[in-house]
C-alpha cells in the first residue's frame, strides 16, 4: 500500500488554500475539475475498466472489497446489487470492516460477509495479508475494489481481473459539475459496476438503485429496546438523536456551534421531546460537554447514549428517533439506510428524518437530501436534508480529508444553525 502520491497532492492543496484561501480554492476547482474530471479522462478510465472485465473467464465468483471505514462499507454495498443484476446465481463475497459486519450480514446480494479490516484509518499489514490470502484462495472471476488505499499489487496477482472504483473518480468529478446529476458515492458504485459488466454480459434484471440497507440480529434489536426503556423513551413523544462526533476535524462542527444548534433544536421542539445525545468516540466525552453547556432548564430532556453501546444496537436505536442529526461520518449512513431484522421477527419503522451538516467535504457525494435535485435521498419514509457551512477555501480536493493537512480549519467558518434547527422543528411538529 503506497499512499505517498495522495499525501503529496493533498498536502500541497492544503498549503495552497492555507496561504491563499479564496484564490487557491478557485484555482484547484478550475484545474482538478476541468482536467481530472474531463470527459476524455472519464471515457479513458471507463474503457480501461471494461477492458479488465473482458479478461474474465467466468461469471461464477466475485469479491467486493469495501473501504476500511464503517460508512464506506455501507456505501459500497450497491456494487453487490449491480453484480447480482447480471449474475443472480453467482457467489458474491463482501470484504468489510469487522465492526460493520454485523450490520451487513444477511444482505440478500452477498453470499458471504468477510470481516477482514480492523477499526483503523488505513488498512493494516494484517488487513492486507488477510485480504491477499482470500483473493489467492478464492479463485474469483472478478474483484471489485472500493478502497482507495488498496492497490492490486498489494493483494492480487497481475493476471487476476481486478477493477478499482477509484478509476471511476473522473466520472464522479465530471458529474460534480452537473448539479442535476445524483453524485453520491453509493449511487456511483452501482453505476460503475453496471457499466463495467455491460462490456461482457447483459443484465437479467432492470437497473434500479436500491439504496443502502442494514440488517440486524435479534440481540441488537433487544439491546436498543432495553436502552430505550432504561431512559424512559415513550412511543407517543418525539425523539431526536444527535451525533456530535466525526472522525475528522474537517467534518466536525465546532463545539460552540454544536452547542448553539442543540439549544435551538430543544427550544423549538414540541414539549416532552427527548434528545438522545451521543457520548462521542473520536471526540470522547463531547456528549457530556455539550450537556454541561446547555441551560439548566434544558438538561432534563437529554439522555446520553454511552460510548460502550455496540454499534449494531446503536444503529437499531436510530429507528426509534423521529429525527437524526449528524455530520459527515459513519452514523449518518447508518441513519440513512433502510433497516431490516434478519430473523423477520421485528418490523422497523424506517421513518427517521435524516439531517446532516457538512463543512468542506462535498455533500452530494456522501450526504442525503430529498428536496433538491442532484442529491440522493435517505432510504427512509421521511425527509432528509443536507446543510453545508460557509467556507472560504472549500474546493474539490477537500474530498480527500484523510490526507489534508490544513493548518487552519476553516470548514465551518460560518454556520447558520437556524436552518438546521428549522428543518428539525418543522418535521417534529408535523408528526
Amino acid at each position: 500500500m503506497n499512499t505517498r502520491t495522495q499525501e503529496v497532492f493533498f498536502g500541497a492543496s492544503s498549503w495552497l488554500t492555507d496561504t491563499f484561501p479564496h484564490l487557491g480554492a478557485r484555482l484547484l476547482d478550475a484545474t482538478v475539475l476541468s482536467v481530472a474530471g474531463s470527459r476524455p479522462v472519464a471515457a479513458l478510465s471507463g474503457w480501461r475498466s471494461r477492458g479488465i472485465a473482458r479478461r474474465m473467464r467466468g461469471f461464477r465468483r466475485f469479491l467486493v472489497i469495501a473501504d476500511v471505514h464503517i460508512g464506506d462499507a455501507l456505501i459500497a454495498q450497491p456494487a453487490l446489487t449491480a453484480l447480482r443484476d447480471f449474475f443472480p446465481d453467482a457467489e458474491i463475497d463482501f470484504a468489510v470492516n469487522g465492526a460493520v459486519a454485523p450490520l451487513v450480514e444477511g444482505l440478500p446480494d452477498a453470499a458471504r460477509v468477510l470481516p477482514i479490516f480492523e477499526s483503523a484509518e488505513l488498512p493494516t499489514a494484517a488487513d492486507i495479508a488477510a485480504l491477499r490470502d482470500i483473493v489467492r484462495t478464492g479463485r474469483y472471476d472478478l474483484c471489485v475494489n472500493c478502497s482507495a488505499f488498496i492497490a492490486q499489487e498489494d493483494v492480487a496477482d497481475p493476471r487476476q481481473p481486478f477493477v478499482d472504483f477509484a478509476a471511476h473518480g473522473a466520472a464522479i468529478l465530471r458529474d460534480e459539475k452537473d448539479a442535476s446529476q445524483i453524485n453520491h458515492f453509493g449511487y456511483e458504485a452501482y453505476r460503475f459496476v453496471r457499466g463495467v459488466l455491460a462490456a461482457v454480459a447483459r443484465p437479467v434484471r432492470e437497473g434500479r438503485f436500491p439504496g443502502l440497507r442494514t440488517h440486524y440480529s435479534d440481540a441488537a434489536i433487544e439491546g436498543a429496546a432495553r436502552f430505550a426503556t432504561s431512559v424512559g423513551l415513550s412511543p407517543t413523544t418525539p425523539v431526536v438523536m444527535y451525533n456530535p462526533d466525526t472522525a475528522s476535524r474537517f467534518t466536525m462542527m465546532p463545539f460552540d456551534a454544536q452547542a448553539e444548534l442543540l439549544r435551538e433544536i430543544i427550544a423549538r421542539a414540541p414539549t416532552a421531546t427527548t434528545i438522545l445525545l451521543g457520548a462521542g468516540h473520536s471526540a470522547a466525552g463531547i456528549g457530556e460537554r455539550l450537556l454541561a453547556a446547555l441551560p439548566t432548564a434544558m438538561q432534563p430532556s437529554i439522555r446520553i447514549v454511552p460510548q460502550t453501546m455496540p454499534l449494531d444496537a446503536y444503529s437499531a436505536l436510530i429507528d426509534l428517533a423521529d429525527v437524526f442529526v449528524s455530520g459527515d461520518t459513519g452514523p449518518l449512513h447508518l441513519a440513512a439506510a433502510r433497516r431490516y431484522a434478519r430473523s423477520g421477527s421485528h418490523q422497523f419503522r424506517n421513518r427517521t428524518a435524516v439531517l446532516s451538516f457538512f463543512g468542506a467535504t462535498p455533500p452530494r457525494m456522501s450526504g442525503y437530501d430529498s428536496s433538491r435535485p442532484g442529491y440522493l435521498a435517505a432510504n427512509q419514509d421521511a425527509p432528509s436534508f443536507c446543510y453545508q457551512a460557509v467556507s472560504p477555501c472549500r474546493n474539490i480536493t477537500c474530498v480527500g480529508k484523510l490526507f489534508k493537512t490544513c493548518v487552519r480549519t476553516r470548514c465551518f467558518e460560518h454556520v447558520d444553525v437556524d436552518v438546521i434547527a428549522s428543518h428539525a422543528s418543522a418535521h417534529l411538529h408535523s408528526l
